[in-house]
């Protein structure tokens, strides 16, 4: 039996490969290493530029926010300044819209997903409550 493996990395990175099973206990010729096939190239909407706010909410979450938690939070914070730094959102803004989205963002929202947010770079809390875009959220478009 011939089959397809693809495998995606904590990166984003999709790995491909073909290999052929044998029934447990049987040997055909030998084994044979998967030759890796690499997916595909699609540039990011941070390397073409084209980051398109004026979508409505949802179809820019469907876009734009694949990655984890944090990357999530990212994008949404984004939509809401307008992709403006120093824009000042409230946590509370900010839960609202993750809960009316909670079906296209996949997950619930967490706090944590904010502090982590800033731990990359992509936004920042200057006080208790509220969070500002940075410059650098584009890395959360992988």
């Amino acid at each position: 039996m011939r089959v397809q493996i693809t495998v995606t990395d904590d990166g984003g990175k999709a790995f491909k490969g073909e290999v052929d099973l044998a029934p447990a206990g049987t040997r055909r010729g030998g084994a044979r290493r998967a030759k890796p096939t690499p997916a595909p190239a699609t540039p990011s909407a941070a390397a073409d530029g084209k980051v398109d706010f004026k979508l409505p909410l949802r179809a820019f979450l469907k876009k734009h926010a694949t990655g984890g938690g944090p990357q999530k939070f990212a994008v949404l914070l984004a939509h809401m300044t307008g992709g403006k730094t120093g824009v000042e959102v409230t946590r509370e803004a900010l839960e609202a819209a993750w809960t009316k989205n909670k079906r296209v963002l996949g997950v619930d929202y967490h706090t944590m997903y904010g502090t982590r947010s800033t731990g990359e770079g992509w936004s920042d809390s200057p006080k208790r409550g509220t969070f500002v875009l940075l410059a650098d959220w584009t890395g959360a478009l992988k």
